[in-house]
Protein backbone atom coordinates (compact mmCIF):
# COMPACT_ATOMS: atom_id res chain seq x y z
CA UNK A 1 0.00 0.00 0.00
CA UNK A 2 3.10 2.38 0.55
CA UNK A 3 4.33 1.62 -2.40
CA UNK A 4 0.62 3.10 -4.58
CA UNK A 5 0.89 5.90 -1.87
CA UNK A 6 4.19 7.76 -3.44
CA UNK A 7 3.67 6.50 -6.90
CA UNK A 8 3.08 9.45 -9.43
CA UNK A 9 -0.57 9.43 -10.77
CA UNK A 10 0.12 9.08 -14.39
CA UNK A 11 1.90 5.70 -13.51
CA UNK A 12 -1.02 4.21 -11.76
CA UNK A 13 -3.58 4.86 -14.65
CA UNK A 14 -1.63 2.60 -16.62
CA UNK A 15 -0.08 -0.41 -14.01
CA UNK A 16 -3.29 -0.57 -12.38
CA UNK A 17 -5.43 -1.53 -15.43
CA UNK A 18 -2.77 -3.61 -17.19
CA UNK A 19 -2.37 -5.86 -13.64
CA UNK A 20 -6.25 -6.40 -13.92
CA UNK A 21 -5.94 -7.27 -17.58
CA UNK A 22 -2.54 -9.82 -16.58
CA UNK A 23 -5.01 -11.15 -14.02
CA UNK A 24 -8.04 -12.35 -16.18
CA UNK A 25 -5.42 -13.27 -18.55
CA UNK A 26 -4.28 -15.39 -16.09
CA UNK A 27 -7.24 -16.58 -14.86
CA UNK A 28 -8.82 -17.70 -18.49
CA UNK A 29 -5.93 -19.52 -18.40
CA UNK A 30 -6.82 -21.38 -15.79
CA UNK A 31 -10.56 -21.89 -17.01
CA UNK A 32 -9.01 -23.07 -20.24
CA UNK A 33 -6.60 -25.91 -18.82
CA UNK A 34 -9.19 -27.20 -16.70
CA UNK A 35 -11.78 -27.43 -18.96
CA UNK A 36 -9.73 -29.65 -21.31
CA UNK A 37 -10.54 -33.40 -21.33
CA UNK A 38 -7.51 -34.13 -18.87
CA UNK A 39 -8.73 -31.36 -15.81
CA UNK A 40 -5.67 -32.50 -13.74
CA UNK A 41 -3.84 -29.96 -15.95
CA UNK A 42 -5.45 -27.42 -14.21
CA UNK A 43 -3.39 -27.97 -11.74
CA UNK A 44 -0.46 -26.43 -13.18
CA UNK A 45 -0.34 -22.89 -12.27
CA UNK A 46 -1.79 -23.47 -8.55
CA UNK A 47 0.98 -25.79 -7.75
CA UNK A 48 3.51 -23.06 -9.30
CA UNK A 49 1.84 -20.28 -7.25
CA UNK A 50 2.23 -22.54 -4.05
CA UNK A 51 5.96 -23.31 -4.69
CA UNK A 52 6.46 -19.69 -5.18
CA UNK A 53 4.41 -18.39 -2.60
CA UNK A 54 6.28 -20.83 -0.45
CA UNK A 55 9.50 -19.98 -0.96
CA UNK A 56 8.97 -16.19 -0.82
CA UNK A 57 7.35 -16.90 2.47
CA UNK A 58 10.57 -18.88 3.80
CA UNK A 59 13.34 -17.14 2.30
CA UNK A 60 13.03 -14.48 5.39
CA UNK A 61 14.21 -16.94 7.75
CA UNK A 62 16.94 -18.81 5.32
CA UNK A 63 18.76 -15.76 5.59
CA UNK A 64 18.25 -14.66 9.18
CA UNK A 65 19.39 -18.46 10.34
CA UNK A 66 20.93 -17.20 13.00
CA UNK A 67 18.44 -14.72 15.12
CA UNK A 68 14.88 -16.82 14.08
CA UNK A 69 12.56 -14.77 16.54
CA UNK A 70 9.27 -15.34 17.29
CA UNK A 71 8.34 -11.99 15.37
CA UNK A 72 9.89 -13.27 12.51
CA UNK A 73 8.34 -16.43 12.17
CA UNK A 74 4.97 -15.31 12.77
CA UNK A 75 5.55 -12.59 9.70
CA UNK A 76 6.67 -15.43 7.71
CA UNK A 77 3.30 -17.54 8.54
CA UNK A 78 1.03 -14.00 7.24
CA UNK A 79 3.14 -13.77 4.39
CA UNK A 80 2.67 -17.45 3.53
CA UNK A 81 -1.15 -17.23 3.91
CA UNK A 82 -1.85 -13.80 2.27
CA UNK A 83 0.56 -15.22 -0.87
CA UNK A 84 -1.35 -18.76 -1.08
CA UNK A 85 -4.26 -16.60 -1.82
CA UNK A 86 -3.87 -16.51 -5.35
CA UNK A 87 -3.69 -20.13 -4.61
CA UNK A 88 -6.75 -20.86 -3.59
CA UNK A 89 -8.55 -18.30 -6.67
CA UNK A 90 -6.51 -20.76 -9.39
CA UNK A 91 -7.76 -23.78 -7.37
CA UNK A 92 -11.52 -22.52 -7.85
CA UNK A 93 -12.05 -23.36 -11.67
CA UNK A 94 -10.35 -26.73 -10.82
CA UNK A 95 -12.75 -27.29 -8.21
CA UNK A 96 -15.56 -26.63 -10.55
CA UNK A 97 -14.67 -28.63 -13.39
CA UNK A 98 -13.76 -31.74 -10.97
CA UNK A 99 -17.23 -31.00 -9.59
CA UNK A 100 -19.33 -30.55 -12.93
CA UNK A 101 -17.36 -33.81 -14.13
CA UNK A 102 -18.86 -35.93 -10.89
CA UNK A 103 -22.49 -34.60 -11.67
CA UNK A 104 -22.01 -35.18 -15.58
CA UNK A 105 -20.63 -39.27 -14.56
CA UNK A 106 -23.24 -39.71 -11.71
CA UNK A 107 -26.21 -38.60 -14.45
CA UNK A 108 -24.77 -40.72 -17.15
CA UNK A 109 -24.54 -43.43 -14.66
CA UNK A 110 -28.24 -42.89 -13.42
CA UNK A 111 -29.29 -42.58 -16.97
CA UNK A 112 -27.70 -45.93 -18.08
CA UNK A 113 -29.66 -47.68 -15.11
Amino acid sequence: MQVLQGMDPDKMIIILPSALVAMYLIISLQKKLCSGSNPHIGLILPAICFAASTILAVRPLIMAAQEISGGLVLLCLRMWFTFNIATLVFLFPYYMRIRTMRTETASKKSAAE
